[in-house]
């Protein structure tokens, strides 16, 4: 009787974890679950909308507090940018043409993110070997470390002088930084992944370059693209900051130009449409990586 006891108790665990397992998956679980995902997304947008709104409300005390020819208010930033968005008179009369802001900014926009690719694609590639190739981190760290130590203040001025004022050297002097930021955050990421997936790769005699096309880059790839998305931010400072220098375009140019003539709104608006556009691309680049990597 007591073996017939104990077994009949031991037949009615695995019903009763069946049974977990469906309620778990039951519509209602579901549905709860989505709801849920739902709330943090409301929560996510409200607290972003509570951030802009109280940027602007910083932005307009301290307009009130300050004379208009110090800083524009946003509603006048915004008229501006409204009037001279696709053709703007004053800039012609300074040698940049029948343009407006918005021409500018796609110049800008595009060698930002040529730069970014270029470099981005050499620094991940080279921080990802580096990571397990000893003799090409003793090359690649050095090189690494001086370059990063130059100052744009010191490297923009000389690519000028060795390539001109021409789109390519503000290319360049993207991908030149692109290129030493993503060594290192790709170096980084590397180092942070469990061996063990390498070494069950080399089990089967997968070779370096195996492991890095399919092991490497794939488990590395959610920490890189944060890397990528600090690396976008600091592009679009220096692919302004290179414009103001000297450049044939780019909303660098139109900055320099309005600074010189005290054009408040319109330097206001310029910066504003720098962030604008740095902030949307931020979040194509977010949103374009969580489908890539949705089983991260």
């Amino acid at each position: 009787m007591r073996t017939s006891k104990r077994s009949g108790a031991r037949l009615q665990g695995p019903p009763a974890a069946s049974g977990e397992v469906a309620s778990a998956s039951s519509p209602h679980s579901r549905s709860t679950r989505t709801r849920g995902a739902v709330s943090a997304r409301l929560m996510n947008a409200a607290t972003t909308l509570a951030g802009v709104l109280l940027f602007f409300l910083v932005w307009t005390l301290a307009a009130r507090m300050l004379p208009p020819s110090r800083l524009a208010t946003p509603l006048v930033a915004f008229l501006d940018l409204q009037h001279n968005f696709f053709l703007s008179p004053r800039l012609s009369v300074f040698g940049l043409g029948r343009v407006g802001y918005l021409d500018l900014m796609v110049y800008t926009t595009r060698n930002v993110l040529m730069g970014l690719i270029a470099g981005g694609a050499i620094g991940i590639l080279l921080g990802v070997l580096s990571a397990k190739l000893l003799w090409l981190r003793r090359i690649v760290d050095p090189v690494v470390l001086v370059l990063g130590t130059v100052p744009v203040l010191i490297a923009a001025p000389l690519f000028l002088l060795w390539f001109g004022v021409v789109p390519f050297t503000q290319v360049l002097l993207v991908a030149f930084y692109s290129a030493v930021m993503m060594s290192l955050f790709s170096q980084k990421a590397v180092e942070n992944l469990d061996p063990i997936y390498e070494t069950a790769a080399m089990t089967v005699g997968a070779g370096v370059l195996t492991r890095v096309r399919h092991i490497l880059l794939p488990a590395t790839f959610p920490e890189i693209v944060g890397g990528l998305r600090i690396t976008l931010s600091s592009a679009w400072g220096l692919e302004t900051f290179a414009e103001i220098l000297g450049a044939p375009s780019g909303i660098g140019q139109a900055i320099k130009t309005l600074v010189n003539v005290n054009n408040v709104p319109g330097m206001m608006a310029c910066v504003a449409l720098v962030a604008t556009t740095a902030i949307v691309t931020d979040l194509v680049l977010s949103s374009l990586a969580g489908r890539i990597t949705r089983w991260a």
